[in-house]
């Protein structure tokens, strides 16, 4: 369909905003809301938000180790750090249960304890005023050809959050939609406030393993996310 371009209040504002339009569609950048000429990119709520990214794994733990040449937990790291710069870029306050490739726990109490690196996680989002708590993974199947992303929830209060994550990733990536789905992941489980657990493709799959070792494409789906995380906010 073709959009409407809208002319601003003075010639030099117009031209830059259509310079901006014309070097998105050469780069194949996507904008992942509608701008608002009085706001940047409309992300107005996500303005004063406390937000809790937790990159899984870490430390000895690299999670799955897949086709591609980067593990898990070395990809979501990756897009984590990209997220917390768009975020707090418009205003929103991060916390990283991790910030390097060591484990939460690391240090802690939770130190040598069952379950430890998922309770020092837990533990660093409850302790905080964090609004959501965001848990971000890449996922493994015995079948190379399945690939696709999905969004984990367990409470009723995680629904909302988890859905729109769900919209704006895949809305963003073009990645298959593999759904919201009710799951019972410690992380879901134990925290107070709203959670969702990010599956952001297979590592099983050679094309989204490729995918996901590049900086181009772990920026779009830091992107995806930040979309997700604006409209949710914008709906509550």
């Amino acid at each position: 369909m073709r959009k409407p371009i809208v002319l601003y209040s003075n010639l030099a504002a117009t031209l830059a905003m259509l310079g901006f339009f014309l070097l998105s569609g050469l780069m194949g950048t996507k904008v992942p809301f509608l701008a608002d000429p009085n706001r940047s990119l409309g992300t107005e709520h996500l303005q004063g938000r406390v937000i809790v990214l937790d990159p899984g794994h870490g430390g000895g733990d690299p999670g799955t180790v897949g086709v591609g040449s980067t593990t898990e937990a070395e990809n979501v790291l990756a897009i984590a750090w990209e997220l917390k710069g768009l975020l707090e870029k418009y205003g929103a306050e991060v916390i990283m249960t991790r910030q390097n490739d060591t484990s939460p726990s690391a240090g802690t109490q939770f130190s040598g304890q069952r379950n430890g690196q998922l309770a020092a996680r837990v533990a660093a989002g409850n302790r905080s005023r964090a609004e959501i708590f965001i848990s971000l993974h890449n996922d493994w199947h015995d079948d190379g050809q399945i690939r696709g992303t999905s969004v984990h929830y367990y409470k009723g209060a995680d629904l909302a959050l988890a859905e729109a994550l769900q919209r704006g990733l895949v809305g963003q990536t073009k990645a298959r939609d593999l759904g919201v789905k009710r799951s019972n992941f410690y992380v879901l489980r134990n925290t107070n406030m709203p959670a969702a657990l990010v599956e952001i493709g297979f590592l099983s799959n050679a094309e989204e393993a490729r995918l996901l070792a590049r900086p181009s494409y772990r920026r779009e789906v830091a992107l995806g996310l930040l979309a997700g995380i604006n409209a949710y906010f914008a709906g509550n």
